[in-house]
């Protein structure tokens, strides 16, 4: 359990550090060209570990994979799509309720198939959201319904493809394949999208060119975290600790964007890392029950 934790912690410092650099070069590239640098960087940084070590990129499993790559690609564009027509605070709070969907997922399973309902858990992934709303402050304006509720699909689309990737995990496929897969499809489609949609490629400036390889660095690390995070961790616990790239990037932006934290900001962080301890705590005793059991 502690592997899992430190891996989904990881992905969440990770991607923290990844809209950091996006943020450093989002004025000089269109949103489809930076997926495409992003992807396309964890492609050939995958590649160069497979060639370095011997591994094989042959799997049985395309149609899984398929399922995987066009689920999280049309999460991608959708979520770029409704950035622009919500304000980010509300963006983010209702692209974050992939988890409490979790919550809701496991509540029923655990009813069709009577078995225990993990309360605990549940109940720490809403304190968790809890300090999300505080810390982002989301607010609603008449004429945002259909971007909200765009926005809402991503986070309900986002829990099939956490499953998703389970599954490819359970058929055996190494999270690395899982995360080149992905990442080929979408070099490609937003290949194709970047001329069709925003005219071409933009020329990189000094500066853009270290932020794109930067973005690229930390989205290779945060993919391949999160994805062994998913395979092999507590779902209920890996969505949670999720939670704390919010925590993260509020302190990047303190640091390194002058931005300054009021006190709702500071009891939202402090919910979400009560939130996180409460969920390993609870999660422990689960599977301390369960090996007991056996």
């Amino acid at each position: 359990m502690l592997k899992q934790s430190m891996w989904a912690l990881a992905a969440a410092a990770s991607f923290s550090v990844m809209a950091a650099f996006v943020k450093f070069c989002n004025n000089v590239y269109g949103p489809l060209e930076l997926v495409f640098y992003r992807s396309l960087f964890t492609v050939l940084t995958i590649l160069v570990i497979v060639w370095s070590h011997g591994y094989s990129l042959k799997t049985t499993h395309i149609k899984e994979h398929m399922k995987r790559d066009v689920m999280g690609f049309c999460s991608v564009s959708i979520w770029f799509l409704t950035l622009g027509q919500l304000p980010l605070g509300t963006n983010i709070t209702l692209t974050y309720t992939t988890s409490i969907f979790l919550a809701i997922n496991f509540i029923i399973l655990a009813l069709i198939r009577h078995t225990h309902i993990p309360w605990g858990a549940i109940g720490a992934i809403v304190l968790g959201f809890t300090g999300i709303v505080n810390v982002v402050q989301p607010s609603f304006a008449s004429g945002q319904e259909l971007a909200s509720m765009l926005c809402l699909s991503v986070a309900l689309l986002d829990l099939f493809i956490y499953w998703q990737v389970r599954r490819l995990g359970e058929l055996g496929e190494p999270s690395w394949r899982i995360v080149f897969y992905f990442a080929l499809f979408s070099s490609l489609a937003t290949l194709v999208g970047v001329f069709l949609f925003e005219g071409g490629f933009h020329k990189p400036t000094y500066q853009s060119g270290l932020a794109v390889l930067g973005m690229g660095l930390f989205a290779t690390i945060g993919m391949l975290t999160s994805t062994r995070a998913w395979i092999g961790g507590n779902m209920l616990l890996v969505s949670c600790l999720g939670f704390s790239a919010i925590p993260f990037s509020e302190i990047i932006s303190v640091l390194f964007f002058n931005n300054e934290s009021n006190w709702r900001s500071l009891f939202g962080m402090l919910l979400i890392i009560v939130a996180g301890m409460l969920a390993t705590i609870f999660t422990k005793r689960e599977e301390a029950k369960l090996q007991a059991k056996k």
